[in-house]
């Protein structure tokens, strides 16, 4: 058993007890900004992570909204700057290449008075990494096996063999979460796809494509298709495209399909991550102390456009809650206030992201026809900075 348990007298200013122990399933976003909230506010933290390390790909985002804001105010966002890309411009392109409109990026940038950052998902990751207090225990390759609440402390069986008495359990692992198989049931009840997408991210090493792009991004817009690709660092670039009714084993050739720009897109690929594009609707997110956040329990998808904000906002929501937990009422009882609040926040956001689904992959052409009409008419003086004001970002998928 663990030395970390239940129950402590608080700490000088009244925050929790230095002895509250929280242990976090998963090291994603929501995960370690909430790991490293509790550690300043006093708790003993551990992350455990079924992955042996971070993940090298993933998507290219725009960080904004209140994400944005919590970061701030958890003193994370110069960490995030230092790792955000910078470009001149969005281009919309077609199948063979010829550029049809253009966003400069410094609209968008007005447009939302420069609260914002485009950046890789796993470096964000990074940046919560390295932002961790020493309180926060990292154990990688270790996912949760069993768990047993008995109403004070939730046990929890590690794969290490370790068991873990703590006043908490954060299942922030995914949206095929293994805490919330093991607590609310099969993921069939709860993991709901969006209009058969896929999603597919990737980073390759092309000099060639990356000078090309002269710093810029391309998108590409196809019926039931959409493209994005833009360059990194000094050779390499990063793509990302939203498939519709295409399966993961299929989707490098429904890229290169797309044309020009697909083809070399895919060149040079290493490391890509497919998912299928599904929210997770799950009621209630709080059984006793343990409490779902994240995808595991309030995915909106990419088409939502603001996953990681959200991912950081909710986690701070989260621990403004516990933030003054001295006794296992207080914890059950800062759960209860969280999921009410947070909550009408994450429908709100999946119903948009419902409603997105053809601004990303048009199924059809009348669909393709009205977003592109949306990009020509970027071109039109003064119309450019409404579109970058519905962008809400630079790389958002529209």
């Amino acid at each position: 058993m663990s030395a970390a348990g239940a129950g402590a007298g608080p700490v000088d200013g009244g925050r929790a007890s230095p002895r509250m122990h929280a242990v976090v399933s998963g090291a994603g976003v929501a995960g370690l900004a909430l790991a490293g909230r509790l550690a300043l506010d006093g708790w003993s933290v551990e992350v455990v992570e079924r992955a042996a390390a971070p993940r090298a790909s993933g998507y290219l985002v725009d960080f904004f909204g209140p994400g944005f804001d919590a970061a701030e105010r958890m003193g994370l966002l110069p960490g995030l700057r230092a790792r955000a890309e910078s470009f001149e411009e969005l281009r919309s392109v077609d199948a063979v290449g010829r550029v049809r409109a253009r966003l400069p990026i410094s609209l968008v940038e007005r447009a939302v008075q420069g609260r914002s950052l485009t950046i890789l998902r796993p470096q964000i990751v990074a940046a919560l990494s390295e932002a961790l207090p020493g309180a926060v225990r990292m154990r990688w390759g270790t996912q949760v096996e069993a768990v047993h609440d008995d109403g004070t402390a939730a046990h929890v069986l590690l794969s290490d063999g370790e068991r873990v008495a703590a006043d908490l359990l954060v299942g922030e692992d995914g949206v095929g979460s293994r805490v919330r198989q093991l607590v609310w049931g099969p993921a069939r009840g709860f993991v709901r796809p969006l209009g058969e997408l896929t999603a597919v991210a990737w980073i390759g090493d092309d000099g060639r494509l990356h000078d090309d792009l002269g710093g810029k991004v391309a998108m590409q817009l196809e019926q039931d298709r959409q493209l994005v690709v833009a360059p990194l660092g000094e050779t390499e670039v990063t793509g990302f495209a939203v498939l519709r009714g295409v399966g993961a084993a299929d989707a490098r050739g429904a890229i290169r399909g797309m044309g020009a720009l697909g083809r070399r897109a895919v060149q040079g690929v290493r490391d890509p991550y497919v998912d299928a594009v599904a929210q997770t609707v799950v009621e209630p997110w709080v059984r006793g102390r343990v409490v779902l956040l994240g995808d595991a329990c309030a995915a909106v998808s990419l088409l939502a456009g603001q996953g990681a904000s959200l991912a950081i906002a909710g986690a701070e929501r989260l621990a403004e809650e516990l933030a003054f937990a001295r006794h296992p009422s207080d914890v059950t009882a800062g759960l209860a206030a969280f999921e009410r609040d947070w909550r009408p926040v994450i429908e709100r956001e999946q119903a948009r992201g419902r409603r997105a689904q053809a601004t990303f992959a048009p199924h059809t052409r009348l669909e393709v026809e009205a977003q592109r009409a949306v990009w020509r008419a970027a071109a039109l003086p003064g119309v450019a900075h409404l579109v970058a004001r519905a962008a809400g970002g630079i790389t958002k998928p529209r």
